[in-house]
């Protein structure tokens, strides 16, 4: 479909011929906030319009005013967001990871990963196929993709066994190695500057079955050796290294709710409420507030609180009480139950970790029966001895970075965190403590040794005695160790306080998650898998919180974005319009911008994700990418409207 060139004239001709033939609610839905349309039709009388091949058959059939104000859409940033906003040595980005966009699970030497098998046990990649983004054989088309939107760099991962097949280095595949090879060239003609990975979920299956994968210290020393091939091979064009992602999501989802490979929870999500109480166990619920940087423990007593005791009471009955909020002791991650009763399984048998106080209304499944004999026999351990074991081995990568290649490659090092933003559900002390210990329990656990060599203290207190392993002499190695964070910020949760006796990861912190307050959500459900709720103010807060507490790290947020859903109801015009994530991407961009001006050390934003992929449990049934992927048509690339609008923002 091609468009002509606009002058004002010609835009106020085609705008009275088309009205008549559309009708003005088709209007309003499609531009979603009225005050946008006054800065469309600025835009067309402004600058000529000019539409790509993004205006393609799919949309043939719209009537052209639709399609004229739908492309304008996406090229009218709300607000005016620009990058000469955020400084010249600002960095913007894209990112993916090797598992979920490469493909060619067993072309060229390629070994399995745990996620291979995870996903063929689940059925994970039906019906479209391992192959269906196929980013192994079109990175060349992805990357002149980012070149188009402006990007500065790409952030991505190096699959571990497809360099080293078994996972030890005696295993050296050299067309994986050849493949990085070639990407990292490529990028590097375009000026893009790659930002490089070494594991994001997906060890070598061979290691897992050999000694138990990160349950076993001995990971630590083969994951270095895998280090040091990549920063032998690689160095010379990669500047900025990643050790490892989201290590709190490997342990949580692979070892506690068990959602993620390898699939060994130690404490079952799919869990409720007694039937005869009438609540919810899973989920989060909320309101907007203006308070935002978690809290600190107070010394004083609840019995100290403010004037406000009744409606702190009269707020936390009607959270408990409520049928329709929804109410968890999970943490909310991506690997989450979405909080619908419609997705509850009544089950009320099975305690381990809530106290007898709380039994009568919350149960919680006993551990998952692991599908191998496995070397650690009591399974509520497992999370925090592979939190401790990640945490080694990326210190130790560091610390053989730092010896032998920074001093003549001048790369920097660092890891990739995840957290959401942990708000008291009011002003009690006892919930604003609770809100401090699921902060400390999700960012704390990674954050505190890497900067003090020691978990945090309400780890230490809380954590069931004999389950938190010690650093002894390794909180050397690990305090220090990291020349900036990554950063990934999604959504919000209230926090309340929630008696435990403890006994688990989940029953450890002692916390209930809410997604609404006084029946008003923390933000609008934004992410087609359910645990996604806008908030952006978090960002800012979770960033003002780690430069007051951590130091002022240097930052970079690593991911932010929403999903959209792939199922019977969606259709490619839906995803392809995408005006919800350009919004949710505005917003946060604000709130980073407002962080940089409040003295936090923030360089560079990345949005997840470059293109539609496989997302984890769920499998292709969710597209985060700002580029549309037709699974069914051979990987077929089309970028979004978040796309176009992206390129406006970024233009120099």
């Amino acid at each position: 479909m091609e468009l002509a060139k606009f002058t004002v004239s010609s835009a106020v001709k085609a705008l009275k011929q088309s009205f008549a033939k559309v009708d003005w609610w088709k209007i309003v839905w499609l531009l979603k906030r009225v005050p946008m349309f006054a800065l469309i039709l600025c835009l067309l009388c402004k600058s000529r319009l000019q539409t790509e091949d993004r205006l393609n058959a799919w949309v043939a059939n719209v009537d052209t005013i639709a399609a004229i104000i739908m492309d304008c859409i996406s090229n009218v940033p709300a607000g005016f967001i620009r990058r000469k906003d955020f400084g010249s040595d600002f960095i913007f980005g894209s990112a993916t990871s090797a598992f979920q966009v490469e493909g060619a699970l067993g072309e060229d030497g390629r070994g399995q990963s745990i996620w291979d098998t995870f996903a063929a046990e689940k059925n994970l990649f039906s019906p479209y196929g391992e192959d269906a983004v196929y980013h192994y054989k079109k990175y060349e088309e992805d990357v002149k993709i980012m070149k188009d939107i402006g990007f500065d760099a790409y952030r991505f991962s190096i699959s571990w066994s497809r360099i080293l097949p078994t996972g030890k280095k005696e295993s050296r595949n050299q067309k994986g190695i050849d493949f990085y090879k070639r990407l990292l060239m490529n990028l590097k003609i375009h000026g893009i500057e790659p930002f490089v990975t070494l594991l994001h979920f997906d060890p070598p299956q061979a290691l897992e079955d050999k000694y138990d994968g990160f349950l076993n210290r001995n990971i630590v020393d083969d994951f270095c050796d895998y280090a040091n091939i990549c920063f032998k091979e690689f160095g010379d064009q990669v500047k900025y290294w990643i050790t490892i992602n989201e290590p709190w999501s490997f342990a949580y989802g692979g070892y506690v709710c068990g959602k993620l490979a390898p699939g060994l929870g130690s404490v079952n999500e799919y869990s409720s409420y007694s039937s005869s109480s009438k609540k919810q166990l899973y989920s989060s619920s909320t309101n907007f507030v203006t308070s935002a940087a978690p809290f600190l423990p107070s010394d004083e007593d609840d019995d100290d609180d403010d004037d406000d005791d009744y409606d702190n009471d009269h707020d936390e009955e009607a959270a408990s009480d409520a049928d329709d909020d929804e109410v968890s002791i999970f943490p909310p991650s991506r690997f989450s139950i979405p909080p619908s009763k419609n997705n509850m399984m009544n089950i009320s048998s099975g305690v381990k970790g809530i106290s007898a106080a709380s039994s009568a209304s919350q149960k919680v499944l006993p551990a998952v029966v692991p599908s191998k004999k496995v070397s650690v026999k009591d399974p509520f351990k497992y999370p925090y001895l592979v939190a401790h074991h990640q945490i080694l081995a990326h210190a130790k990568a560091v610390k053989l970075y730092r010896d032998k290649y920074q001093g003549h490659q001048k790369g920097k090092i660092g890891i990739v965190l995840v957290s959401q933003q942990y708000i008291p559900f009011n002003k009690r002390k006892r919930n604003q403590k609770a809100a401090q210990r699921a902060t400390d329990f999700m960012l704390g656990w990674f954050m505190d040794p890497l900067v003090n060599g020691d978990y945090p203290e309400n780890m230490r207190k809380y954590v069931t005695k004999g389950y938190l392993p010690e650093f002894g002499a390794d909180k050397y190695i690990v305090r220090g160790s990291f020349d900036f964070i990554g950063l990934n910020y999604y959504t919000a949760r209230y926090v309340t306080h929630q008696d435990s006796d403890g006994g688990n990861y989940v029953a450890d912190q002692r916390a209930k998650f809410h997604v609404k307050r006084r029946g008003v959500y923390i933000g609008e459900e934004q992410g087609a898998a359910g645990w996604i709720y806008g908030y952006p103010r978090g960002i800012v807060d979770l960033l003002v919180y780690i430069k007051e507490k951590y130091n002022n790290p240097l930052i970079y947020i690593t991911e932010n974005g929403i999903d959209d859903p792939d199922d019977d109801s969606s259709t490619h015009w839906k995803s392809f319009y995408d005006q919800r994530r350009i919004l949710f991407l505005h917003d946060h961009l604000s709130f980073v911008g407002q962080a940089k001006r409040q003295g936090v050390n923030v360089k560079g934003y990345f949005v997840w994700s470059l293109l539609d992929n496989f997302e984890w449990d769920v499998g292709f049934t969710s597209r985060f990418g700002i580029t549309y992927v037709d699974y069914e048509n051979g990987s077929k690339r089309c970028p979004k409207f978040s796309a176009s609008w992206l390129k406006f923002v970024l233009a120099k």
